[in-house]
């Protein structure tokens, strides 16, 4: 559903800026740079995204291969978790629960 509004979204800001550019009288030679690099910039971002979006997923997974030796630990030496004062949290990414393998091994972004 996200995905489909994005994407809607997306569509709209590009033919609001055709818009734009046909408005400005640009010459097809700088029409065509502009819109180069303006590809160029979108595409660097997403993959910073994509990049931030992985890295995020690694160490939320870090953090609960942690939480759950933590928790190993305590239980090893006859400490209930209860006795901590508080629920330690498991960390998800965009709501999905991360898998069970280790932490450096979260598949890499597409």
């Amino acid at each position: 559903k996200a995905v489909v509004s994005t994407q809607s979204t997306g569509e709209k800001k590009e033919a609001q800026l055709n818009e734009v550019l046909s408005a400005s009288n640009l010459d097809a030679t700088a029409l065509t740079v502009v819109t180069r690099k303006l590809e160029d910039v979108l595409d660097s971002k997403n993959s910073a995204i994509k990049d931030l979006q992985y890295e995020l997923a690694r160490v939320c997974k870090a953090h609960n291969d942690l939480m759950r030796t933590y928790e190993a630990k305590l239980n090893q030496f006859g400490i209930p978790t209860e006795e901590l004062g508080f629920r330690p949290l498991e960390s998800t990414v965009g709501g999905q629960p991360l898998g069970q393998g280790p932490a450096g091994l979260v598949a890499a972004p597409n």
